[in-house]
């Protein structure tokens, strides 16, 4: 394999980990609780990605990173979904108290005509 090849291939696994490192520190606040903005952000990032154009198959000798990244981004994943499924079923609870402790408004006109 060449060199110019070889440096593609670790550039895009560079950025791969960078991404990877991102979405697993970013989504979890302080308190270890999911945070909202951050999940929307990364899902953001993520749509707009574009896979890289690299000539040819990846290196055999950075076969072994590019294994361990795809690994941890597949544990990653299945992190973000629980979480996002956690902020749902949050969104759900606050709306369910607020609807239960939110004075109700009436209508002060009644349209009797029409």
């Amino acid at each position: 394999m060449t060199t110019a090849a070889l440096t593609a291939w670790t550039t895009v696994l560079d950025a791969l980990e960078t991404a990877l490192e991102a979405a697993a520190d970013s989504v979890v606040d302080h308190a270890g609780n999911p945070a909202a903005g951050d999940l929307m952000r990364q899902t953001a990032v993520l749509a707009g990605w574009i896979p890289p154009q690299v000539d040819g198959p990846i290196p055999a000798e950075l076969l072994p990173r590019a294994q361990r990244i795809s690994e941890r981004q597949q544990a990653v994943l299945t992190r973000l979904t629980a979480d996002a499924e956690t902020l749902r079923r949050h969104r759900s609870a606050v709306g369910s108290v607020r609807a239960a402790t939110v004075a109700q408004e009436s209508a002060v006109y009644l349209d009797v005509t029409g």
